[in-house]
């Protein structure tokens, strides 16, 4: 029977490893503030002389991602560098497309997303190339969607999923990801292209990042099981759950893990060293 080990204190398996894969939303921050031991880990790990990446499925580059890290107080020298599914998406598939027409769906914020491409927004879903799903506008759902997505069906638009996630705890509010409403298009019969978490391109693009092969030494840290988790766990690299993030008690968590057959090496509560 497959069981996760439950700790207190990250401090009894920091030891062990020299490369740490840290999710954002959900375990270093929560879309609002920083947890409140994270920069005293992220310190330890940094005087232990090791890495700490963050890998994030946020639909933005990483650029504006360390910006906004650093508005929120988690300094530049604290961790080795950010690749998101923003990047993946941006770097491995939109810069090659020439003269392709995406229809847009995210928050107004995220518009500039392709601006140094040469790719061109269109308002008209019938003379669109493809979907370029970043998300939702904040207090949004998939069913003021539903109509666009039955419509992009019938003319068989593939949809280009910057996110998988389905939902994250933005302070005490829960927010819809872009992957709601990939999974929401997926059900009316439509094709998805998904970059992120779980998917294995992200995890390969980070071992270039830190050039190292031997995963033995790398920890993958995050509040999902679905994307942080099963994505580690397929890449072969162990894996750490945390509760602070969108799933709920120890209880709740060990009859999920069974439904899903997805299993992290490790369990905490909370991160604090």
């Amino acid at each position: 029977m497959k069981k996760f080990i439950i700790k207190k204190n990250f401090s009894e398996i920091g030891l062990f490893y020299d490369i740490f894969f840290f999710d954002l939303f959900g375990v270093t921050h929560n879309g609002v503030k920083l947890f409140p031991d994270i920069i005293n880990i992220l310190k330890r790990i940094k005087n232990l002389k090791k890495k700490v990446i963050f890998i994030s499925n946020a639909p933005r580059k990483s650029i504006k991602i360390k910006k906004f890290l650093n508005k929120i107080g988690l300094k530049r020298n604290l961790y080795f560098d950010v690749v998101s599914s923003g990047d993946l998406t941006y770097e491995d598939y939109l810069i090659k497309l020439k003269k392709k027409k995406y229809y847009f769906i995210g928050a107004k914020k995220d518009r500039d997303f392709c601006k140094d491409l040469k790719i061109i927004e269109e308002k008209n879903l019938k003379k669109s190339d493809f979907i370029l799903n970043l998300g939702m506008n904040e207090g949004e759902t998939v069913n003021k969607y539903v109509r666009v997505l039955h419509n992009a069906v019938k003319i068989s638009l593939l949809m280009i999923c910057v996110n998988p996630d389905l939902k994250v705890i933005r302070g005490k509010k829960k927010e819809f990801c872009a992957g709601s409403l990939a999974l929401k298009y997926e059900e009316l019969g439509g094709k998805v292209k998904y970059f992120g978490k779980p998917y294995s391109e992200i995890y390969k693009k980070t071992m270039k990042k830190i050039k190292i092969r031997n995963k033995n030494k790398i920890l993958a840290i995050g509040d999902s099981l679905r994307t942080d988790i099963l994505g580690a766990n397929n890449f072969q690299i162990d894996s750490a759950l945390v509760l602070s993030g969108i799933h709920g008690k120890i209880k709740e968590i060990e009859k999920v893990c069974k439904k899903t057959n997805i299993y992290p090496k490790f369990l905490f509560n909370t991160l604090k060293w």
